[in-house]
């Protein structure tokens, strides 16, 4: 692409799936002829980010969250987006962010990993699921150990994630590069509607997932419906991701697992 003198910066504010979500603005704003500033507040992020060439990531803290509104910020960019302010809940979250940049809107995005990692799952015999920690968190009555004793029949389980007991902002500074290799080089990811299934998802990696979060989230919230825009069957709607049904049983859950673990073998 020609070296453009435009410049534009992406602001987000939230948190892990809220981050990935906005870089689809900074990948499209790049397509679109600018050179991009991402900023994020999230530094375990950024390992991972910096694979993509499309755009600089810059970590700033919530101390500086003033000073990127200020005139002398914005005298740098010929365009500035940021993440709203609350999102709508009427379209995926990359649609939305696309929107407000004046970007083609579409749902897919992409996350890289350096080109050169280490083999963290090396030596095993029988298919690998990744499986998201935060699971506990949102269990929602779900028997996790029932499940993971029916899972481990067939497939060793990897743990990806940030320790249930703790809040996700005491994670802010553990980078999440080892998880995220793990997860690329798993079979299928499992997990709940979350920052890991955005993570997982933009890797490429099959997602079979949790939908009760989704179904809770939107008993809360007031505008828009996430059952029709959260989950990564509505941002890859090819991508062969299985969302499974609300409150199902731990019986039709792993059922459906394991079946795909079969038919990828």
């Amino acid at each position: 692409m020609k070296k453009s003198t435009k410049k534009a910066a992406v602001v987000a504010s939230g948190w892990l799936g809220d981050t990935i979500a906005c870089s689809a603005a900074a990948t499209s704003l790049y397509e679109k002829g600018y050179k991009v500033d991402f900023y994020i507040l999230w530094p375990q992020l950024k390992p991972i980010l910096v694979n993509d060439q499309r755009f600089r990531t810059i970590v700033y803290s919530k101390f500086l969250i003033s000073l990127l509104k200020r005139p002398l910020f914005q005298s740098r960019y010929d365009l500035i987006v940021r993440e709203p302010n609350g999102w709508s809940y009427e379209e995926p979250f990359t649609s939305q962010i696309r929107r407000i940049a004046g970007c083609e809107v579409k749902t897919e995005y992409e996350l890289f990993l350096p080109k050169i990692i280490p083999s963290l799952l090396k030596g095993k015999s029988r298919p690998v699921i990744t499986f998201a920690r935060d699971t506990e968190k949102r269990a929602y009555g779900r028997d996790i150990s029932d499940l993971l004793k029916r899972l481990s029949l067939h497939a060793d389980i990897e743990w990806v994630g940030l320790d249930p007991k703790l809040s996700s902002k005491k994670g802010k500074n553990k980078a999440l590069i080892l998880d995220a290799i793990k997860i690329s080089q798993s079979d299928i990811f499992v997990g709940p509607e979350g920052g890991l299934l955005w993570l997982a998802a933009g890797l490429g990696k099959k997602c079979i997932y949790f939908s009760e979060h989704i179904q809770e989230l939107a008993k809360k919230i007031e505008r828009g419906t996430p059952t029709l825009c959260l989950g990564s069957t509505k941002h890859f709607p090819k991508g062969n991701h299985i969302e499974l049904p609300a409150f199902c049983s731990n019986e039709v859950a792993a059922e459906t697992i394991i079946q795909n673990l079969i038919n990828q073998q």
